[in-house]
């Protein structure tokens, strides 16, 4: 008996555990017709990816699929792989997941190929393309060019760069940061003094950039790929009497990040549509289920946000999706 009980309790603690790192949550009560999508999405509570949740449960109402959202830690792509292996075990209609290191993620997306569920890739794309059915962000190459070209604008030809990433080796922030030193190349006076990844958290980007800017004190440009901790950087140069020597532009337009540019403290960040991402990755996912042709590559729309333009923009409303 007490074999039993001790046999009883490890495995309710592993069922607890799986649940701590996994959400499932749907827009709709299931039923056997329906199409069962599954969402696996680096993190579920950061507010660009709920942004993409919204859209993504969105496409689930008008198109009569069952939304499953999932995923892990924060961007932990061992629980991202463990998830895309559990749906694929279940034999659900089709995945949607973003790679974000994508050599990591073959020998599963060889895994639903073989099962033949469709696979749609949103933000970052698959190291292959015949890994997957569909790919739906923004244009990497054509954000990081005009981020850096917004860079020079402001600061001259003189830039001493910050860079900090969320990943060091996250694809289409690699991408990104490409154009950047490819304008450097053509600057006699520009150089990048520091790589940095923050893992698109605020924690760990405040101990981040405080060392950037403690190690290389004549920075005057940062150039972020990752929007986690934008509004702490903010702050940071705010409290170190840096927002008129320091041009930092960064990624994306949540409420924080928005109300840093209207602070003053950070120059701009450029927007990506994630509520799209979401919602187009759903209906090709579910078209793709259905034997349908979808698109094999469709980009997202992005613009640099500043207090010029400000005024303009809208967030898409995540509180009931958090």
């Amino acid at each position: 008996m007490k074999k039993f009980f001790a046999l009883f309790f490890v495995l309710l603690c592993f069922l607890l555990s799986l649940s701590a790192c996994s959400s499932i949550q749907s827009v709709q009560n299931y039923n056997k017709e329906m199409k069962r999508i599954a969402f696996i999405s680096p993190q579920t509570d950061y507010p660009v990816w709920l942004q993409a949740k919204v859209g993504f449960l969105s496409a689930a109402e008008d198109f009569g699929f069952y939304g499953m959202w999932l995923g892990g830690g924060n961007c932990n792509i061992e629980d991202m792989l463990r998830e895309i292996d559990i749906a694929i075990s279940e034999n659900v209609d089709a995945v949607i997941t973003c790679p974000l290191t994508p050599g990591k993620f073959t020998k599963i997306f060889e895994k639903l190929k073989e099962h033949e569920i469709p696979l749609v890739t949103i933000a970052v794309d698959a190291a292959s393309e015949d890994l997957r059915t569909a790919y739906v962000g923004s244009n990497y190459e054509d954000i990081g060019r005009r981020q850096a070209e917004a860079l020079h604008a402001q600061v001259g030809d003189d830039m001493t760069i910050g860079v900090i990433m969320s990943g060091l080796t996250t694809q289409n922030q690699v991408i990104q940061t490409a154009q950047l030193q490819e304008l450097v190349e053509t600057l006699p006076h520009a150089d990048i003094v520091s790589y940095e990844e923050d893992w698109a958290d605020p924690v760990v980007g405040m101990h981040v950039f405080s060392k950037m800017l403690n190690s290389h004190p004549d920075i005057n440009a940062v150039f972020v790929t990752s929007g986690g901790a934008i509004g702490n950087y903010g702050k940071i140069l705010q409290q170190k009497g840096l927002t008129d020597e320091v041009t930092l532009i960064g990624m994306d337009i949540s409420q924080e990040n928005l109300d840093a540019v209207a602070a003053g403290t950070i120059y701009g960040v450029m927007s990506q549509d994630y509520y799209s991402m979401g919602y187009l990755g759903g209906r090709y996912a579910f078209d793709a289920s259905l034997g349908k042709t979808v698109p094999n590559v469709t980009y997202t729309e992005s613009e640099l946000i500043t207090m010029d333009n400000l005024d303009s923009v809208t967030v898409v409303d995540v509180a009931e999706a958090s």
